[in-house]
């Protein structure tokens, strides 16, 4: 039974042996991958020889597959098919990386993504960002897009000094496109769930049994974008907030189910410290680390269309992360503390 390493070693070695003949040159090595949250993903990187494209096979699933018995020549044809279905890409990734080079060429592409701050801060000094509340906003470009989904490629400080521009002009640009090429949806959770219904072939007689039409002011808000991926973002577009407000006829509370989406309800329909603490036990239970937002709630004012905090001030979650610092920083019993030079 393999280890990680030795498992992520073998995939190395083994996998230009399984590629077909046209692909025997492909330079492999091993890398790590920081993604949102923190999390540290062990990939493995094919590029061919004259080629921009290079897929990223992260290890940590198929180990996960391989301890729990899948077998390690079923998981190399798994690994090798992806490969070659990567590598056999479309004639618009073919000149991603030229493309990259020119600000021109990628300008109307660049979108942006909501992550929290403070579990994304070594991410957050290499990349440019603007911070909202104790959220973030980075951006990204989109180099692609499928039947399966889409790609895309994080702008780091590196590529605005290739370009030439600053963190302000990727902001407003970010905010332009992304309200064009991933809108903004706002649905009832009774609209989704006779969608996901209707879609499993439950007629229409009984959803109307099962979801019984309710006041606007009484119901929950899935707020996200066209494709449901990283559509928290959706949270900072003003006019959709205004519109629901006005719909419902109060101000908003806002719940971050997940980077991918959050939830609006009617300011009447209970106290932000009793809605933190439901966003709270949602996370701890059903939300994968590496997706969750926020375990805060936020509150959006009809009157001045402001956002912010509503359970905690921004001041008190930094006054607590300075604490946390410190005590962290503090030495233990039995250590020595450092010494300055």
């Amino acid at each position: 039974m393999f280890k990680f390493n030795e498992f992520c070693d073998y995939v190395e070695m083994t996998l230009p042996e399984v590629l077909p003949e046209r692909l025997k040159g492909v330079h492999i090595e091993q890398h790590e991958v920081e993604k949102n949250n923190g999390l540290v993903l062990h990939s493995v990187t094919v590029r061919p020889e004259d080629s921009n494209i290079a897929p990223n096979l992260y290890m940590d699933k198929f180990f996960e597959r391989y301890e729990e018995g899948a077998s390690i020549d079923d998981l190399m044809d798994e690994i090798r098919d992806i490969v070659v279905k990567n590598l056999d890409v479309p004639k618009e990734f073919s000149n991603v990386a030229e493309e990259f080079n020119h600000f021109e060429s990628i300008k109307d592409k660049i979108v942006m993504v909501a992550v929290n701050t403070e579990r994304n801060a070594n991410l957050l000094s290499q990349i440019p960002h603007k911070d909202r509340e104790d959220l973030s906003l980075i951006y990204k470009v989109m180099v692609g897009k499928d039947e399966e989904g889409t790609a895309t490629i994080t702008i780091r400080n590196e590529h605005m000094a290739l370009w030439g521009v600053d963190a302000e002009q990727i902001h407003e640009l970010a905010m332009a496109n992304t309200k064009e090429i991933l809108p903004v949806t706002v649905r009832s959770m009774n609209e989704v769930m006779r969608e996901i219904f209707a879609k499993d072939g439950m007629d229409e007689d009984m959803m109307n049994i099962m979801f019984e039409e309710m006041p606007a002011n009484q119901q929950m808000y899935i707020i996200s974008n066209k494709s449901n991926v990283n559509g928290a973002a959706s949270m900072f577009y003003e006019d959709a907030l205004s519109e629901l407000c006005e719909k419902i006829g109060t101000d908003l509370y806002i719940l971050p189910s997940s980077v991918h989406e959050v939830i609006a309800v009617s300011s009447e329909l209970g106290t932000p410290d009793e809605l933190s603490q439901m966003v709270r036990e949602v996370n701890g239970s059903q939300v994968a680390p590496e997706e969750q937002l926020s375990d805060h709630v936020y509150k959006f004012e009809a009157a001045t269309k402001k956002l912010s905090l509503a359970d905690v001030s921004l001041e008190e979650l930094k006054k607590a992360a300075g604490a946390e610092n410190m005590s962290q920083d503090a030495p233990t019993e039995g250590s020595r503390p450092r010494k300055s030079r």
